[in-house]
C-alpha cells in the first residue's frame, strides 16, 4: 500500500526545516504521527543521534531484532517502521534527501537511511528493551 499523501507531507515539512534552519544545527526529526503516543523516556534518549537511529515497537520487532542488529526482512535494505526510526536533522537535511510519494512508508525510510550510513553499524539502537511508541486508534 502507498501513502503519497502522508510522505508528501512529510516532504513538505523537511523542505520547511530545511529552509529555516537558519543556523539551527542541532536537532532530531521524528516522522510523528496522530495515531502514535511517544513516551517521554524516547526524546531523552534521541537527543544524541549521529545520524539515525532506532527504537522498538509493535510492528518493528518483526522487522529488526536488537545484539547484534539484524533485519528480519531482504527488502528493502532497511526496513524499518515509521514510528521506529529518528534522524539527527542536520544529517538529513543535508541529504537533500525526501520521502518518494511512490514508495511504501518502510521503503521511503529505507532510502533516507541509505542517504545516511554506510552500513548497519552506523544505525544506533536506543534500545531493544521496553516500547518507547504505542498505537492508539484515533477513531
Amino acid at each position: 500500500e502507498l501513502s503519497s499523501g502522508i510522505n508528501a507531507e512529510y516532504g513538505i515539512a523537511l523542505d520547511y526545516l530545511a529552509d529555516k534552519k537558519s543556523g539551527n544545527t542541532s536537532g532530531v526529526i521524528l516522522f510523528a504521527n496522530t495515531d502514535r503516543t511517544y513516551s517521554a523516556e524516547l526524546f531523552e534518549k534521541v537527543r544524541d543521534i549521529k545520524k539515525v537511529a532506532i527504537w522498538p515497537t509493535v510492528f518493528a520487532k518483526e522487522q529488526f531484532t536488537c545484539d547484534p542488529l539484524k533485519f528480519n526482512l531482504r527488502l528493502p535494505k532497511y526496513p524499518i517502521n515509521l514510528g521506529s526510526v529518528g534522524f539527527n536533522s542536520t544529517a538529513l537535511l543535508s541529504t537533500g534527501k525526501r520521502l518518494d510519494v511512490m514508495k511504501s512508508d518502510t521503503e521511503g525510510m529505507s532510502s533516507l537511511v541509505e542517504a545516511l550510513v554506510k552500513d548497519k553499524s552506523e544505525i544506533k539502537v536506543i534500545s531493544c528493551e521496553g516500547e518507547y511508541v504505542w498505537y492508539t486508534p484515533i477513531f
